[in-house]
């Protein structure tokens, strides 16, 4: 057969193969495009829920979040490839103008640092560390050491935190500044920042209301929380809230800072001692001042005037310091009653909205979820050390405030509670984990603090601390064990024995027996002044007991070397300590005057009588001594008892010295 014809042959099979070979390719090309709208269908529907778990991971930029940026924030998304260079070459500026000291140029400098890459948590961070640590130990006065520390709170609370809110690391640093900075101990004006965010959170707050119980205190905070969001909207839906702030408007009362200023600073529960101090003349406008009072003061408008000042603290806590009042209060539901003017309160609020915010995060660091925690438990034993605030505001001069601390044992059942509960949130896990104990890397320091607890306890006397000092001591027992299970030999020694165990080591020596046992009575004239009574008897209690064991090996002593005066003389000699003490404030002295004995004061008042007077007249505006430390009643039958004959022979002698 020749080609031709054999091709003639082929062609038509050919060609049908060739035809069935398009029509496959058409079916496919048809099967390809409907898979491909299927996807591209099916993508849509599931673009929403990518995007909010991107948002969530902090993956991307949350629109919500930065809705109503400020212009410069643009940046961030319009510079493109350029904004790299653009942030080394800022970044050595920056390093430079820190170097020849130009703070004010170099703070602008890091501001726009941050706005470049504002999803950058290190920036954040290092910028306020460098504020709050490095420029501001460069100055030598308290206000502007005070203000580059806030620049660095801010840097951190309204701009990290706002635009990286699941960023762990953001929340330690700042729980840090507020613990380390300010609450401790580290800064040569650590005093002066304890005293200007105290004044600054009273003068938002108002005084301390004046409660019962620790659930009286909690429950003053709930109007806050409850208040609305809106407090324009709040003050046009409330007609009778809306009448009188504009009452108080045109009194120059506008309702935000300027209106929580004035009731800071005039409607006081120190105004109970308003009748002891001698009336100064007329100061600035009296009228204006009446017509403000008037209002404020009004018995039939109370809850108005409640509803109002609880409005306006929450927004301006809400809006100038970026607080969350439902979050305050339900810390202290969870905590007790904490002091919102302490700077350890704002250390555990910081810490445990960042635990909370990055809950269930899957990149997290379990380095700064460990420390954040770790930091609520350093606020919350601040809270039992100082968290009890003595405060004396000047508004006007913040830095000479009056403010000292005591401890507050009400804080340790809520520390025992938060160690068990955090430590197992970050331990649990762990296979050697210990029902009844933090975690490894908490322990030693629970149980550290629980056996110093259990003897704070002790020593306050009271039926509760008793049964929680036998609570906290069996929980020491059974869980701070030896390695292989068995109790630790000092907690077989009766309770009694264990807490002065530590103390009595003490007591060998004349001069330090005297330390201890004055410490213990300053500490409880402290809480005398502020109303503690409780907790006064606490501390007479120990110094007593410290008192007797010294003595009860001295009282053979032919010599009297070495033998202290009788503990009533020692009591009398520390109350004449306390009213001459310049560091307590003259009200302070008021308050313990109003409150002591009247042996004690029988005691002390020749003795200090001159002090009292010239206090009095030296302070401004001028104290009426009749009124603010009036002479005790039956002086002159008390100046004949020989106990008192043996005080006046050396009611000051200095500690330590011989008889």
């Amino acid at each position: 057969m020749s080609r031709s014809a054999t091709l003639e042959a082929v062609m038509p099979q050919y060609l049908a193969a060739r035809r069935d070979a398009q029509r496959r390719d058409r079916r496919v090309l048809l099967v390809t495009l409907l898979l491909a709208t299927a996807c591209i269908l099916g993508a849509g529907f599931v673009l929403t829920p990518i995007n909010t778990l991107r948002r969530e991971r902090q993956l991307a930029l949350d629109p919500e979040t930065l809705r109503g940026l400020p212009p410069s924030l643009e940046l961030a998304s319009k510079l493109g490839p350029v904004r790299a260079l653009v942030i080394d070459i800022a970044f050595i500026r920056y390093e430079r103008l820190k170097e020849q000291g130009k703070n004010y140029e170099a703070y602008q400098l890091a501001s726009l640092l941050s706005r470049l890459q504002p999803r950058f948590a290190g920036v954040w961070a290092y910028n306020a560390w460098n504020m709050a640590y490095n420029i501001s130990v460069a100055y030598y006065n308290p206000e502007a050491r005070w203000k580059w520390v806030t620049n660095g709170i801010r840097e951190l609370r309204d701009g990290g935190i706002r635009y990286n809110p699941r960023d762990i690391a953001l929340y330690k640093e700042l729980g840090y500044i507020y613990w380390h900075k300010i609450a401790d101990f580290l800064d040569d004006e650590h005093m002066s920042y304890k005293r200007a965010l105290a004044v600054e959170m009273e003068r938002v707050l108002g005084a301390p209301p004046i409660a019962l119980s620790t659930r009286e205190y909690i429950e003053s905070f709930r109007p806050l929380a409850d208040a609305p969001e809106d407090l324009e909207g709040f003050l046009a839906a409330d007609p009778e809230v809306g009448a009188l702030a504009r009452e108080l408007s045109g009194l120059g009362l506008t309702p935000d800072e300027v209106l929580l200023d004035f009731v800071a600073r005039h409607l006081r529960p120190e105004q109970r001692f308003a009748g002891q101090r001698v009336e100064p003349g007329a100061e600035g406008d009296a009228e204006l001042k009446a017509k403000r009072l008037a209002l404020l003061n009004d018995p039939q408008r109370r809850p108005v005037v409640d509803r109002l000042l609880a409005a306006v603290r929450a927004d301006v806590l809400r809006h100038g310091m970026s607080l969350d009042p439902k979050w305050m209060f339900s810390l202290m539901e969870k905590f007790g009653p904490l002091d919102w003017r302490a700077a350890w309160a704002h250390a555990l609020y910081w810490s445990t909205l960042g635990d909370m915010r990055t809950e269930g995060k899957l990149n997290l660091n379990p380095s700064d979820q460990m420390n954040t925690i770790r930091f609520i438990f350093f606020a919350l034993k601040y809270g039992v050390t100082r968290g009890r605030m003595l405060l004396i505001p000047n508004f006007d001069k913040p830095f000479e405030s009056y403010i000292d601390f005591m401890p507050d044992t009400r804080y340790i059942p809520y520390l025992f509670d938060a160690y068990l509960e955090f430590g197992k949130k970050v331990f649990g896990d762990d296979p050697n984990f210990q029902e009844g104990t933090p975690g490894k890397n908490y322990r030693t320091g629970f149980f550290n603090w629980l056996e110093e607890s259990v003897g704070n306890l002790y020593r306050e006397g009271t039926e509760e601390s008793l049964a929680l000092a036998r609570k906290y001591y069996d929980h020491l027992r059974v869980h701070n064990t030896h390695p292989d299970g068995r109790t630790q030999e000092r907690y077989m020694m009766p309770l009694k024995d264990f807490v002065f165990g530590q103390i009595k080591e003490e007591l060998a020596t004349y001069k330090q027996t005297e330390v201890i046992i004055r410490g213990f009575l300053d500490a409880g004239l402290d809480k005398i002044a502020s109303g503690d009574r409780t907790g006064a008897e606490g501390d007479f209690a120990a110094a007593r007991e410290c008192y007797t064991y010294y003595m009860s090996d001295k009282l053979t002593d032919i010599n009297d070397r070495r033998r202290l005066q009788s503990f009533e003389l020692t009591v009398a000699e520390q109350v004449v300590g306390y009213l001459t003490d310049t560091r307590r404030h003259p009200l302070m002295k008021m308050w313990l005057w109003d409150r002591l004995d009247l042996r004690l004061r029988q005691f002390a008042w020749d003795v200090v009588q001159p002090y009292l007077v010239e206090l009095c007249a030296r302070h401004e505006p001028p104290l009426d001594i009749a009124r603010a430390f009036p002479e005790p009643p039956g002086m002159e039958e008390f100046r004949l008892e020989e106990v008192y004959q043996r005080f006046r022979e050396n009611p000051t002698r200095e500690l330590g010295e011989k008889k």
